[in-house]
């Protein structure tokens, strides 16, 4: 038992999952930045924040978790990566020098996008697994 200066009692930490410390407010915040970015769909509509609950089969997953690697490989090695918006899709460009200024439609791809991508599907892969086991 744990007793405070206010005579209040509380029962020990001990064994209790640490939210807190398991997470960081930096991370979290890049994380709710980047969902936020991509709640916008490509017709433009707004998807719910939760949508992704509902699951999708694991290699939907595993396919875009696979990409966002190799686009993180790319920015590790030194070389730019951008996304392009195409009238019925995206497409990815690796470049060896930054393009500047950017086309119309192009987005540069860092870092943190893709760790963040990476988290997402990570995310909803497990959710797919745990589901599973219910």
């Amino acid at each position: 038992m744990r007793k405070f200066k206010s005579n209040a009692t509380r029962d020990t930490n001990k064994g209790k999952i640490s939210y807190f410390g398991f997470r960081h407010p930096l991370v979290e915040y890049s994380f709710g930045k980047y969902m936020l970015k991509h709640q916008k769909q490509a017709d433009g509509q707004m998807r719910e924040p939760n949508n992704w609950w509902g699951g999708w089969d694991a290699k939907i997953s595993i396919d875009s978790l696979t990409r966002h690697i190799a686009d993180l490989e790319c920015l590790h090695a030194g070389l730019y990566v951008y996304k392009v918006r195409l009238d019925d899709g995206e497409d990815t460009v690796v470049l060896p020098e930054k393009k500047n200024p950017l086309p119309k439609n192009w987005e540069e791809v860092s870092k943190e996008d893709c760790l963040n991508a990476i988290k997402f599907n990570c995310n909803a892969y497990l959710l797919n697994l745990l589901k599973a086991t219910d």
